[in-house]
C-alpha cells in the first residue's frame, strides 16, 4: 500500500484520493499484488522462522498477566497483526506524502472554481 501510494503521488502530484486518481493507483497496486503472490513461498518460510518469537511473546504475556494461553495468543495477534499493520501502513502513507510533498487529503475546492 505504501509503495503504490508513493508512486502515485510522485507520478501525478496528487493524492490517490483525489478525483480521477483511483484508476492509476489501482493499476500500480495490482502490480504489487501480483509480485506479492510470486514471493509467497519466501513469506511462508519467514513466518515459520519468526514463529518461535511469537511463542516467546505469548509466554511472556501469559506469565506477566496471568491470562490463559488462548487469551495471550489473542493479545499477541491483536498487537502484531492489527496494531502493527495499521501503524506501519499509516506511517508509510504519511512518509510518502511528506517526501512527495503531496497532502494525503486533497484540499477542498471552492464551489464554482
Amino acid at each position: 500500500m505504501k509503495i503504490p501510494t508513493k508512486i502515485n503521488l510522485t507520478q501525478t502530484g496528487q493524492s490517490p484520493l483525489a478525483p480521477g486518481q483511483w484508476k492509476g493507483f489501482l493499476a500500480v497496486y495490482a502490480g504489487f499484488y501480483v509480485f506479492n503472490n510470486v514471493i509467497r513461498p519466501l513469506r511462508l518460510a519467514l513466518s515459520v522462522g519468526v514463529s518461535r518469537y511469537f511463542d516467546d511473546a505469548v509466554n511472556a504475556i501469559q506469565k506477566k498477566t496471568n491470562l490463559s494461553k488462548s487469551l495471550s495468543i489473542g493479545v499477541v495477534v491483536f498487537l502484531a497483526n492489527i496494531v502493527g499493520t495499521l501503524s506501519a501502513m499509516a506511517l508509510g502513507v504519511v512518509l510518502a506524502s511528506k517526501f512527495s510533498g503531496v497532502p494525503i487529503f486533497p484540499p477542498k475546492v471552492a464551489p464554482g472554481v
